[in-house]
Protein backbone atom coordinates (compact mmCIF):
# COMPACT_ATOMS: atom_id res chain seq x y z
CA UNK A 1 0.00 0.00 0.00
CA UNK A 2 2.69 2.69 0.50
CA UNK A 3 4.12 1.81 -2.79
CA UNK A 4 0.33 2.23 -3.92
CA UNK A 5 0.14 5.66 -2.27
CA UNK A 6 3.88 6.75 -3.30
CA UNK A 7 3.26 6.06 -6.90
CA UNK A 8 -0.42 8.17 -6.60
CA UNK A 9 1.70 11.09 -4.86
CA UNK A 10 4.34 11.14 -7.51
CA UNK A 11 2.37 10.58 -10.56
CA UNK A 12 0.61 14.10 -8.98
CA UNK A 13 3.25 15.78 -8.58
CA UNK A 14 4.93 14.69 -12.14
CA UNK A 15 1.69 15.83 -13.72
CA UNK A 16 1.69 19.48 -11.86
CA UNK A 17 5.21 19.63 -12.90
CA UNK A 18 4.41 18.77 -16.45
CA UNK A 19 1.85 21.30 -16.67
CA UNK A 20 3.81 23.90 -15.48
CA UNK A 21 6.47 23.70 -17.88
CA UNK A 22 4.21 23.68 -20.47
CA UNK A 23 3.27 26.98 -19.20
CA UNK A 24 6.70 27.99 -18.93
CA UNK A 25 7.12 27.20 -22.44
CA UNK A 26 4.11 29.15 -23.64
CA UNK A 27 5.47 32.27 -21.45
CA UNK A 28 8.89 32.28 -23.00
CA UNK A 29 7.01 32.19 -26.54
CA UNK A 30 4.62 35.03 -25.80
CA UNK A 31 7.42 37.14 -24.50
CA UNK A 32 9.57 36.45 -27.40
CA UNK A 33 6.64 37.18 -29.94
CA UNK A 34 6.06 40.58 -28.21
CA UNK A 35 9.83 41.62 -28.20
CA UNK A 36 10.04 40.39 -31.91
CA UNK A 37 6.88 42.16 -32.90
CA UNK A 38 7.91 45.54 -30.74
CA UNK A 39 10.99 45.43 -33.22
CA UNK A 40 9.21 45.12 -36.36
CA UNK A 41 8.07 49.03 -36.00
CA UNK A 42 12.06 50.06 -36.99
CA UNK A 43 13.02 49.53 -40.05
CA UNK A 44 16.67 48.59 -40.25
CA UNK A 45 18.53 47.54 -43.35
CA UNK A 46 20.20 44.33 -43.42
CA UNK A 47 24.13 43.83 -45.01
CA UNK A 48 26.43 41.05 -45.69
CA UNK A 49 23.57 38.90 -47.02
CA UNK A 50 22.77 37.70 -50.61
CA UNK A 51 19.89 40.39 -52.05
CA UNK A 52 20.69 42.75 -49.50
CA UNK A 53 20.07 45.91 -51.62
CA UNK A 54 17.24 44.61 -53.25
CA UNK A 55 16.23 43.65 -49.75
CA UNK A 56 16.53 47.47 -48.45
CA UNK A 57 14.75 48.69 -51.42
CA UNK A 58 11.42 46.75 -51.02
CA UNK A 59 11.38 46.59 -47.24
CA UNK A 60 11.57 50.51 -47.73
CA UNK A 61 8.96 50.79 -50.43
CA UNK A 62 6.80 48.85 -48.85
CA UNK A 63 6.94 49.68 -45.21
CA UNK A 64 8.11 46.46 -43.66
CA UNK A 65 11.37 45.95 -41.58
CA UNK A 66 14.24 44.05 -44.40
CA UNK A 67 15.32 42.37 -41.55
CA UNK A 68 12.41 40.63 -41.52
CA UNK A 69 12.08 40.24 -45.22
CA UNK A 70 15.68 38.39 -44.83
CA UNK A 71 14.29 36.33 -42.30
CA UNK A 72 11.16 34.95 -44.11
CA UNK A 73 13.76 34.67 -47.34
CA UNK A 74 16.07 32.65 -44.78
CA UNK A 75 13.07 30.00 -43.58
CA UNK A 76 11.71 29.82 -47.51
CA UNK A 77 14.21 29.03 -49.55
CA UNK A 78 17.43 29.46 -47.72
CA UNK A 79 18.21 32.47 -50.66
CA UNK A 80 17.92 30.26 -53.53
CA UNK A 81 16.17 31.75 -56.33
CA UNK A 82 15.44 29.33 -58.29
CA UNK A 83 13.92 27.13 -55.01
CA UNK A 84 10.41 25.91 -56.02
CA UNK A 85 8.12 23.96 -53.65
CA UNK A 86 6.02 21.02 -54.10
CA UNK A 87 2.63 23.05 -53.83
CA UNK A 88 4.05 25.42 -56.63
CA UNK A 89 5.21 28.30 -54.67
CA UNK A 90 8.62 29.98 -56.31
CA UNK A 91 11.57 31.25 -55.62
CA UNK A 92 13.55 33.45 -52.77
CA UNK A 93 10.18 34.34 -51.15
CA UNK A 94 8.34 31.09 -52.40
CA UNK A 95 5.21 33.05 -53.42
CA UNK A 96 2.37 31.32 -55.31
CA UNK A 97 0.86 32.32 -58.61
CA UNK A 98 -2.48 33.10 -56.88
CA UNK A 99 -1.01 35.30 -54.08
CA UNK A 100 1.40 36.93 -56.80
CA UNK A 101 -1.44 37.63 -59.46
CA UNK A 102 -3.12 39.51 -56.26
CA UNK A 103 -0.38 41.46 -55.15
CA UNK A 104 0.54 42.30 -58.67
CA UNK A 105 -3.16 43.67 -59.35
CA UNK A 106 -2.89 45.84 -56.52
CA UNK A 107 0.77 46.93 -56.02
CA UNK A 108 1.23 46.60 -60.21
CA UNK A 109 4.71 45.39 -59.71
CA UNK A 110 5.28 44.21 -62.99
CA UNK A 111 3.48 46.76 -64.85
CA UNK A 112 4.96 47.80 -68.13
CA UNK A 113 7.21 44.76 -67.49
CA UNK A 114 5.14 42.20 -70.43
CA UNK A 115 2.29 41.75 -71.84
CA UNK A 116 -0.68 39.16 -70.18
CA UNK A 117 0.09 37.23 -67.03
CA UNK A 118 2.88 36.85 -65.12
CA UNK A 119 5.15 33.26 -65.23
CA UNK A 120 8.33 31.88 -64.45
CA UNK A 121 10.85 34.22 -65.37
CA UNK A 122 8.90 36.72 -63.45
CA UNK A 123 8.61 34.24 -60.70
CA UNK A 124 12.11 33.18 -60.25
CA UNK A 125 12.95 37.18 -60.64
CA UNK A 126 15.44 37.99 -57.26
CA UNK A 127 13.40 42.01 -57.58
CA UNK A 128 10.30 40.72 -58.51
CA UNK A 129 10.31 38.37 -56.33
CA UNK A 130 11.10 40.15 -53.18
CA UNK A 131 9.05 43.28 -53.86
CA UNK A 132 6.18 40.75 -54.04
CA UNK A 133 6.96 39.11 -50.99
CA UNK A 134 7.71 41.76 -49.19
CA UNK A 135 4.40 44.08 -50.40
CA UNK A 136 2.11 40.96 -49.18
CA UNK A 137 4.19 40.62 -45.74
CA UNK A 138 3.28 44.48 -45.02
CA UNK A 139 -0.09 43.47 -46.16
CA UNK A 140 0.02 41.09 -43.61
CA UNK A 141 0.70 43.19 -41.00
CA UNK A 142 -1.32 45.45 -41.31
CA UNK A 143 -4.45 42.80 -41.70
CA UNK A 144 -3.07 41.88 -38.05
CA UNK A 145 -2.32 45.35 -36.67
CA UNK A 146 1.68 44.65 -36.54
CA UNK A 147 1.16 41.51 -35.18
CA UNK A 148 4.32 40.82 -36.94
CA UNK A 149 3.83 36.43 -35.69
CA UNK A 150 0.70 36.59 -37.23
CA UNK A 151 1.88 37.86 -40.05
CA UNK A 152 4.06 35.21 -40.78
CA UNK A 153 2.11 32.52 -39.63
CA UNK A 154 -0.21 34.03 -41.57
CA UNK A 155 2.80 34.16 -44.29
CA UNK A 156 2.70 30.15 -44.12
CA UNK A 157 -0.81 29.07 -43.35
CA UNK A 158 -3.01 31.30 -45.21
CA UNK A 159 -5.05 34.42 -43.23
CA UNK A 160 -8.03 32.34 -43.03
CA UNK A 161 -6.31 29.59 -40.96
CA UNK A 162 -5.30 32.23 -38.60
CA UNK A 163 -8.20 33.75 -38.76
CA UNK A 164 -9.83 30.94 -38.01
CA UNK A 165 -8.46 30.03 -34.79
CA UNK A 166 -7.79 33.33 -33.94
CA UNK A 167 -3.81 33.67 -33.57
CA UNK A 168 -1.10 30.92 -35.04
CA UNK A 169 -2.88 27.85 -36.28
CA UNK A 170 -2.17 24.74 -34.01
CA UNK A 171 -0.19 23.22 -36.90
CA UNK A 172 2.63 21.49 -36.93
CA UNK A 173 4.37 23.24 -39.70
CA UNK A 174 3.02 26.51 -38.96
CA UNK A 175 4.44 26.58 -35.58
CA UNK A 176 7.52 25.53 -36.33
CA UNK A 177 7.93 28.04 -39.09
CA UNK A 178 7.17 30.83 -37.27
CA UNK A 179 9.52 30.07 -34.42
CA UNK A 180 12.43 29.17 -37.12
CA UNK A 181 11.20 33.15 -38.44
CA UNK A 182 11.49 34.22 -35.53
CA UNK A 183 15.27 32.59 -34.56
CA UNK A 184 16.47 33.80 -38.27
CA UNK A 185 15.22 37.22 -37.13
CA UNK A 186 17.01 37.04 -34.47
CA UNK A 187 20.25 35.72 -35.77
CA UNK A 188 19.88 38.75 -38.47
CA UNK A 189 18.90 41.83 -36.30
CA UNK A 190 22.13 40.51 -33.85
CA UNK A 191 19.86 40.82 -30.82
CA UNK A 192 18.99 38.81 -27.98
CA UNK A 193 15.37 37.42 -27.60
CA UNK A 194 14.43 38.06 -23.63
CA UNK A 195 15.97 36.50 -20.98
CA UNK A 196 14.97 33.36 -19.50
CA UNK A 197 14.75 29.98 -20.69
CA UNK A 198 13.78 29.65 -24.85
CA UNK A 199 10.57 27.50 -25.41
CA UNK A 200 12.36 24.58 -26.64
CA UNK A 201 14.28 23.91 -23.78
CA UNK A 202 10.89 24.23 -21.58
CA UNK A 203 9.56 21.62 -23.82
CA UNK A 204 12.54 19.10 -23.75
CA UNK A 205 12.40 19.44 -20.38
CA UNK A 206 8.39 18.29 -20.43
CA UNK A 207 9.37 16.05 -22.65
CA UNK A 208 10.97 14.11 -20.00
CA UNK A 209 9.13 14.76 -17.39
CA UNK A 210 6.26 13.34 -19.76
CA UNK A 211 8.16 9.83 -19.78
CA UNK A 212 8.26 9.88 -16.31
CA UNK A 213 4.33 10.39 -16.42
CA UNK A 214 4.46 7.45 -18.59
CA UNK A 215 6.36 5.36 -16.41
CA UNK A 216 4.88 6.03 -13.66
CA UNK A 217 1.11 5.37 -14.81
CA UNK A 218 2.33 1.94 -15.87
CA UNK A 219 3.73 1.27 -12.74
CA UNK A 220 0.59 2.07 -10.93
CA UNK A 221 -1.37 0.01 -13.18
CA UNK A 222 1.11 -2.91 -12.24
CA UNK A 223 0.27 -2.06 -8.44
CA UNK A 224 -2.64 -2.02 -8.48
CA UNK A 225 -3.20 -5.16 -10.57
CA UNK A 226 -0.92 -7.02 -8.00
CA UNK A 227 -3.15 -5.67 -5.22
CA UNK A 228 -6.63 -6.20 -6.78
CA UNK A 229 -5.35 -9.82 -7.19
CA UNK A 230 -4.19 -9.93 -3.35
CA UNK A 231 -7.26 -8.55 -1.65
CA UNK A 232 -9.96 -9.60 -4.57
CA UNK A 233 -11.36 -6.12 -4.05
CA UNK A 234 -10.82 -2.50 -4.38
CA UNK A 235 -11.03 -2.21 -1.14
CA UNK A 236 -7.75 -2.46 -0.32
CA UNK A 237 -6.68 -2.66 3.91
Amino acid sequence: MSLWIFLLVAFAAQAAVYSLLHSMANYSRRAVFIDFTAQQEQVREVGGLPYAEIINKAGKTYGVSPELVAAVIKAESSFQPRALSKAGAYGLMQVVPATWRLVNSQAAICSGRHQGDCGSECFYNPELNISVGACYLSQLIKRYSGHAELAVASYNAGPGAVDKYGGIPPYSETTEYVERVVNYWYQISGRIPPSGLAAEVWLRLAAVIGWGVVITSIAILVVGNHLFRRYRSFRWR
